[in-house]
C-alpha cells in the first residue's frame, strides 16, 4: 500500500517494513523487536470511498507509529493484511471477505510462524470493525490454547486514540462509522485523490439506521437488514474535510506510538511456578 513513510535503504536496523529485511537481519532484531500487523478489509465504503478505505488507514497509522518511536524502541511492520471479515457487505455492495473461522486460523498461523521465527512481542493493529472480534479470539487461542511463547495484543486505531479522538468537536458522528464523516475526513487528509464526494451524497445529512442503533450502552447489537437499510454507510460526509482528518489521524498516531513504547517495555513473562 501507499505510504509517505519511507526508510533509510542502507541501514537495516533502521528499517521498519520487516518484508525489506534479509533473513539474517530479521533473525538478528526478531528476538527484541515488537512486530505490528496492520489488519483492514476490502470491502465498499459507500459511493465516494475505495474499498481499502480501512486498510489505507491501519496501515498509514502501523508506518507513521513506528517511525515516530524509531530510535527509543525496535519496531517493524509487517505488510498488510487487505482482506478480513466483512460478510455484511456483501448484501450492500460487495466486499472480498473471509469467514471468522477461517481468519482466526490464518491469523494465528502467521503469529505463530512469527514466534517459530523468534518473535516475541505482536501487535495486531486493526482497521475494521468486523475484525475486532475474530482479532480478540486470536491472540486468546495463541496464547491459551496453542500456548505459543508470545506477548500479543489486538487493538483498533480507533480504540487507542479514543480519548483523543473525543476530544475534538469537530469530528461529528460515529467514530470510527463506516463511510461517514469520520472516516472521509481521514482519507481526504491521507489520499485525497481517491475521494470521490458526490455534492448530493455530501449533503444527505438524513439519520442512518447505523448511526441510530450502533448499539446499546455500548454493547454491540447485530440485526439483519440493517445495512441495506442504512445504504451502506453510518452517516453522511456533510461535513467531512481533511484538516479535520489531518488532526484525527495525527491524535490516533500520537496514541498508537505511546501504546507501541508501553508495550515494547513489558518485560517477558515466564511460566508460573507455584511455591513449593
Amino acid at each position: 500500500m501507499p505510504s509517505d513513510v519511507s526508510t533509510s535503504p542502507r541501514d537495516p536496523a533502521r528499517r521498519i517494513r520487516l518484508g525489506e529485511l534479509t533473513r539474517e537481519e530479521l533473525r538478528a532484531r526478531l528476538p527484541e523487536a515488537t512486530v505490528v500487523l496492520p489488519t483492514g478489509s476490502t470491502e465498499q465504503h459507500g459511493p465516494h470511498l475505495p474499498l481499502l478505505t480501512d486498510a489505507f488507514m491501519a496501515e498509514a497509522v502501523a508506518l507513521r507509529a513506528a517511525e515516530r518511536v524509531a530510535g527509543q524502541a525496535d519496531v517493524l511492520v509487517a505488510a498488510l493484511l487487505p482482506y478480513g471479515c466483512s460478510h455484511h457487505h456483501l448484501p450492500v455492495g460487495g466486499a472480498l471477505t473471509i469467514t471468522q473461522r477461517s481468519y482466526v486460523a490464518f491469523v494465528a498461523d502467521l503469529a505463530e510462524s512469527l514466534a517459530t521465527s523468534g518473535g516475541r512481542r505482536l501487535v495486531l493493529l486493526n482497521g475494521h470493525g468486523g475484525n475486532e472480534d475474530a482479532l480478540r479470539v486470536v491472540a486468546n487461542e495463541l496464547v491459551y490454547e496453542r500456548q505459543v511463547d508470545l506477548t500479543i495484543a489486538a487493538a483498533s486505531y480507533w480504540t487507542l486514540g479514543r480519548a483523543a479522538l473525543a476530544a475534538d468537536p469537530s469530528l461529528r458522528g460515529p467514530v470510527p462509522g463506516h463511510a461517514g464523516n469520520f472516516e472521509t475526513s481521514c482519507l481526504l487528509a491521507l489520499q485525497p485523490d481517491l475521494v470521490r464526494l458526490d455534492e448530493r451524497f455530501a449533503a444527505d445529512a438524513a439519520p442512518r439506521p447505523l448511526a441510530i442503533g450502533y448499539g446499546f450502552d455500548a454493547v454491540p447489537v447485530r440485526r439483519p437488514g440493517v445495512w441495506e437499510a442504512s445504504g451502506g454507510v453510518t452517516d453522511a460526509a456533510a461535513e467531512a474535510n481533511a484538516e479535520a482528518g489531518a488532526r484525527a489521524l495525527e491524535a490516533i498516531v500520537s496514541a498508537t506510538a505511546d501504546f507501541l513504547l508501553a508495550f515494547d517495555r513489558c518485560p517477558p513473562v515466564g511460566r508460573y511456578h507455584a511455591p513449593q
